[in-house]
This record gives structure tokens, C-alpha cells and sequence, in this order.
């Protein structure tokens, strides 16, 4: 584990938190609390693929999301010329990849 997936997977769970709260239709208490343990839990003591594993129901929406977040952005930095943005979005997107890989096997069973 390094710090820059450790910061790439926490802003995935704090993108998704927000989306979550946003964007609900009815009571998300129970897997708003869910995520912010899990992060905070990664924020203190960083992750293993077991802790991925077996939070695969946070952690696959959350990629998820964050993979189109971050698509949409890379879109927009695109479009403006923005290549500051560009590299920055381009580089989390690649950060991200790790953990595609990791959940794409069990996108199927969720």
C-alpha cells in the first residue's frame, strides 16, 4: 500500500459519501455511517486487498462513481484546455485503476 492509493481510495469513499447524501431517495444513515468507518478506519490504519474484499458492497458503488466523476472531469478539463486539471484528473484516473482491477471480479455477485 502506498499513500497515494490510500488517498485516491479515500477520495473515492468521500466522493461517493457526498453523492449518497445528495442524491438518495430515503434514510442512507446506515451506509453513510458504513463508509465513514470504513474511511476513517483506511485514513488511521491504511487498507489490505482482504479489508477491499470484504467491503466490497462500499467499495465497488464508490469506484464506480468515482470512475465517472473522474471521467467527467478529465471530459471537461479536455474541453476548457485545461491541461493543469487534465494531468491532475489523468493521474488520479490511473491512481484508480488498481482498484478497478481488484473489484472487477466481483462486480457480478452485487
Amino acid at each position: 500500500m502506498n499513500n497515494t492509493n490510500k488517498d485516491v481510495l479515500t477520495a473515492a469513499l468521500n466522493d461517493y459519501l457526498a453523492y449518497i447524501q445528495i442524491d438518495s431517495l430515503g434514510d442512507v444513515t446506515p451506509q453513510v455511517n458504513a463508509i465513514i468507518a470504513l474511511r476513517d478506519y483506511i485514513l488511521t490504519n491504511g487498507y489490505t486487498e482482504e479489508l477491499i474484499k470484504s467491503n466490497l458492497s462500499i467499495i465497488i458503488p464508490a469506484i464506480k462513481h468515482h470512475r465517472k466523476t473522474l471521467k467527467d472531469n478529465i471530459d471537461h478539463a479536455r474541453l476548457t484546455g485545461n491541461e493543469a486539471e487534465l494531468s491532475k484528473f489523468l493521474s488520479e484516473y490511473n491512481d484508480l485503476q488498481p482498484f478497478i482491477a481488484l473489484t472487477k471480479h466481483f462486480e457480478k455477485f452485487l
